[in-house]
């Protein structure tokens, strides 16, 4: 799709790679620039304890593929010369320096914009607040009031993957993508921008609202729903399977309260979803009593038949091993050891 596009990846850690990455699988050209001096990006160092010292680290490749890898100093000329030819031979050029460092380096918008008067820069920055902040996911997931909603009153637990960055990557995405569209108008420079701590506010989405018009302030409730109920809830089985409900209608949870028998009395109490959230203890207790007598494959097998929502807690090992995730596997030999991750484009486009 994107086989004749050059893009210049000024970025590290997660964010930057990921967009590098989007159009690298879609066919671009992707020269990403580390630094010289520190051995490249951090995340090549990111290693788990059973990672070898000589390996390229699993969590660099899952957001670096198909690239092309240049190693510079940006304090040294002629590595700034170089640099200076690879700008203004490409069409995009993502960055995430802080603060002041990209005019510290030559390599703000402005100074882009003079080498290459086409260009299309893309800058993904930590704090909105105070952008000479060092960000790192897990404190904009403090900051931002994720991490106050998730985990349990007992304990707080963090989002299992860089979510702020991953979305923040999806913001300049589209950012990009859209000044792609108005460059097919009028060909001239553009710059995109988003920060970490933006996107994330951005990203609150009801739990936002929430507040904003009914004053509910959010509290750790694990895997529940603030406003639906049974939404979240798991429930155990005959044969010790860890199921989690995603009821969202009344009709869904009539029809679910069928299955696993559920009395009339029951039935009639948490008839609405308003009493369900409101209930919502001891209702699950209920739940919990009929689906223990249960066998796993015959409540998801009769929930699947009646359009109720349903899944089996799976992990990570069994996901990768499901056929959809086998075909989606991208491999490929990096400094020659085998590499693999997740293609990160998923949607198909057809005509």
């Amino acid at each position: 799709m994107f086989k004749n596009l050059k893009v210049l990846e000024l970025s590290s850690v997660l964010a930057g790679p990921a967009v590098g990455m989007f159009f690298s699988e879609l066919g671009a050209k992707v020269i990403k620039v580390e630094n010289k001096t520190t051995n490249g990006d951090v995340t090549r160092k990111w290693k788990l304890p059973n990672e070898k010292k000589s390996d390229i680290s699993a969590y660099f490749c899952s957001v670096n593929y198909n690239k092309n890898y240049v190693f510079l100093d940006f304090n040294n000329q002629k590595d700034r010369t170089k640099l200076k030819v690879l700008i203004k031979d490409c069409d995009i050029v993502i960055t995430n320096f802080k603060g002041k460092d990209a005019a510290k380096f030559g390599l703000d918008f402005e100074d882009c914009k003079r080498i290459n008067s086409n260009i299309i820069y893309a800058h993904i920055g930590g704090f909105k607040t105070n952008p000479n902040r060092v960000a790192f996911d897990i404190v904009l997931q403090a900051e931002t009031g994720f991490i106050n909603m998730t985990g349990s009153e007992k304990e707080f637990a963090k989002m299992p993957v860089a979510l702020i960055d991953v979305l923040a990557a999806h913001q300049i995405k589209e950012g990009i993508l859209t000044a792609m569209l108005l460059q097919a108008k009028e060909k001239k420079a553009y710059k995109v921008s988003t920060t970490l701590e933006e996107t994330a506010i951005a990203s609150l989405m009801n739990q936002s609202s929430n507040f904003l018009m009914a004053k509910h302030q959010a509290k750790p409730l694990g895997t529940l729903h603030p406003n639906i109920a049974p939404y979240g809830e798991v429930v155990s089985t005959a044969d010790g399977k860890k199921l989690i409900l995603a009821i969202g209608t009344d009709h869904q949870f009539e029809m679910f309260s069928n299955i696993i028998s559920i009395e009339k009395k029951y039935k009639e109490k948490f008839s609405t979803n308003q009493r369900r959230v409101k209930g919502r203890k001891v209702l699950i207790e209920i739940i919990n009593t009929k689906t223990k007598k249960i066998l796993s494959n015959d409540l998801i097998e009769r929930c699947f038949e009646n359009n109720i929502p349903i899944g089996e807690i799976n992990t990570v090992e069994k996901v990768m091993q499901s056929k959809i995730s086998k075909e989606m596997i991208l491999e490929e030999t990096i400094n020659n050891q085998k590499t693999q991750r997740i293609k990160t484009v998923a949607f198909e486009l057809t005509n």
